[in-house]
């Protein structure tokens, strides 16, 4: 009986993914249209998107990479694939997967993997809630799938240090509805997306998968 009402809830899931992702290109279709349609001469408003140049000024500008905590202490439930598609129970698709989804429970704390500034806080159609912090090493940390409200003082510009909550877990990402409940996370190093494997020593993985330059910083 339980697996029939989990396998309902998934449909349903599945469904409300369907009508989200319909009302998303309709959105997307319109702002294009708006976008398209202003005069030349009209700014655009990015304060949304971008730090001002006062906030740009505590970017860290350190040349190392900081040694990395846990954003949540749960085990991988899918792996970064960059190259070779993996299966998307949602989509019922295969596709690259530019993180790692760790396992969690629904409203678990997001922590702050190390010091640093937010540099974005939005909203996507597809991945939902999501927040980026710029590090040192010009290394770039994303938590998507957050629940929509996340902490107090997590706003553009803003700094944080290494522990620090960022937010909670949630199921904002229609792109990943059907999926149990996780945080998407996501590293960039030089604005290239890598294996956050290689920086992290996630629970459960060998010590072998931990790359060498982060073993050097603890």
């Amino acid at each position: 009986m339980e697996e029939n009402e989990i396998e309902t809830k998934r449909k349903q899931r599945i469904i409300y993914l369907s009508v989200a992702v319909a009302l998303a290109v309709i959105a997307i279709i319109i702002i294009a249209t708006t976008v398209a349609n202003k005069s030349p001469n009209e700014p655009i408003d990015t304060s949304s998107d971008t730090a001002t140049d006062d906030e740009q000024t505590n970017l860290p500008n350190s040349d190392t990479l900081p040694t990395f905590s846990l954003p949540v202490s749960g085990n991988i439930s899918m792996d970064f694939s960059d190259s070779v598609p993996v299966f998307s129970q949602t989509m019922n698709d295969y596709r690259t997967h530019l993180g790692v989804d760790l396992s969690a429970n629904l409203g678990d704390e997001v922590l702050a993997v190390a010091d640093g500034v937010v540099t974005n806080v939005w909203d996507d159609p597809f991945m939902g809630k999501c927040v980026s912090i710029e590090h040192s090493g010009n290394a770039v940390s994303i938590y998507k799938n957050l629940d929509p409200e996340v902490n107090d003082g997590i706003i553009i510009g803003a700094s944080v240090k290494s522990g620090d909550i960022i937010g909670a877990v949630g199921e904002s990402a229609m792109n990943e509805i059907a999926e149990e409940p996780h945080l998407h996370y996501e590293l960039k190093v030089n604005g290239t997306h890598v294996d956050p494997k290689k920086h992290f020593k996630f629970p459960g993985q060998k010590d072998e998968s931990t790359d060498s330059s982060t073993e050097s910083n603890q």
